[in-house]
This record gives C-alpha cells, structure tokens and sequence, in this order.
C-alpha cells in the first residue's frame, strides 16, 4: 500500500507539473471533490456498518486538512495552504495506519490511504510547481496553530469522552504508544504530542527545504 501510495502521489505531482493553468484548477478541484466525497461515503458506510460515528466524524488533522483543501481549490489564487501544517500528521497517518488490523482490500484501509496520499499530493504538487514556498516564520504559525487546535479538541474530547486528535487514547499506533509511555499518560502524553509535532515539522520544513 505505501508503494503503491508513493506512485500515486508521483504521478500526481508531475501529472499538476505539465499541465496548463485551468487543468491544474481541474485537478485541484478533483482532489478535494476526492477528499470530502470520500470523508461523506465513509461515515455512511460507518453508519450502516455499526461504528459509532460520534466517535468517528471528521475533526482530526487531517479532516481539517481536507477542509483547507477544499477552501484552497476554490481560491487556488489565494493559497493558505503555505504552512506545513497537515504534512506531518498525513505522512505519519500512512507509516501507522490506524487501519493496520484490518485487511489491504478493506473499504477503511483503501479510504485512509487514499485520502491521507491526496493531501501530501495536493501539497507536494503545489510546491513543485512554484506556487508557492514555505518559510520558518509561517513553520511557527503552524506549530501556534496546531496547539490551539489540542487545546479546543482537547476540551471537546474531556466533555464528550471522545479521542479526537489522539488526545486520549493511542489506539495501539506504536510511535503513540511511545509518546505515552515516556509522558506516562495523560497531560505528560499530550504534552509529548506537542513535542512531537514541532519535531515533525521543523524535519519536513528542512526536508522541502533541501528538496
């Protein structure tokens, strides 16, 4: 699967790099149509299947992702897609697949790789092409950006005893196990989440930067 993802966001990339201006509008535009059509099919199928869709909408990092997507192929001019925000978050959604017990020919496991390859490939497009760069100072809005974003999910999981954001349960992913371990739970493990996501981005902000 993670094969097969690379090769698609590659052929992404260059498939956006040779086009002309409308056809890039057209494949920006298809990707987030990708992206909210699937999130739509996937709760209907959670519906029908038993899984508890309280538990499962679509509030976690890289739903907001997909959200910002959405916003950005409409205003392709206007991006706000220029902070490193959801990469880390996507990249790691693919090496740790929450989906790992169940089969590759799976609807869920086909979906999250799906959806987490269309947003690094919306992004890595983007950035090859020149449309627009990354900066330390915009690094650092994402990392305010994304603290403010625990502390509202945060609260919404404590109230509602949810797991958004991974805040309060690891589900068995093994870096979060990690995290939880050495932060020993609870305020230490979120805390260590923080540390985690300023890692995360300053290494793919020098990764775009030597790209």
């Amino acid at each position: 699967m993670l094969g097969t993802t690379v090769l698609f966001i590659v052929f992404i990339t260059y498939l956006y790099i040779g086009s002309d201006q409308n056809s890039r509008i057209i494949i920006l535009r298809s990707i987030a149509a990708v992206l909210l059509i699937s999130e739509v099919i996937k709760l209907i199928v959670m519906k029908f299947t038993g899984v508890p869709v309280l538990e499962n909408l679509p509030l976690e990092v890289c739903s907001l992702a997909g959200y910002s997507i959405i916003i950005d192929s409409i205003f392709p001019g206007e991006t706000i897609m220029t902070e490193l925000l959801f990469m880390p978050a996507a990249v790691m959604a693919l090496i740790f697949p929450t989906t790992s017990i169940l089969p590759v020919f799976n609807f869920y496991t086909i979906q999250q790789f799906l959806y987490h390859a269309l947003i690094i490939a919306y992004v890595i497009a983007r950035y090859a092409a020149g449309e627009f760069s990354f900066s330390y100072s915009g690094l650092w809005r994402s990392i305010l950006i994304i603290f403010i974003l625990m502390l509202i999910i945060y609260a919404i999981d404590t109230r509602f005893k949810l797991n958004f954001f991974f805040l309060k349960d690891t589900y068995g992913n093994p870096m979060l196990e990690l995290i939880w371990r050495y932060g020993k739970g609870g305020i230490g493990y979120v805390a260590g989440l923080v540390c985690f996501s300023i890692t995360m981005l300053h290494v793919f902000f020098l990764i775009f930067m030597i790209a």
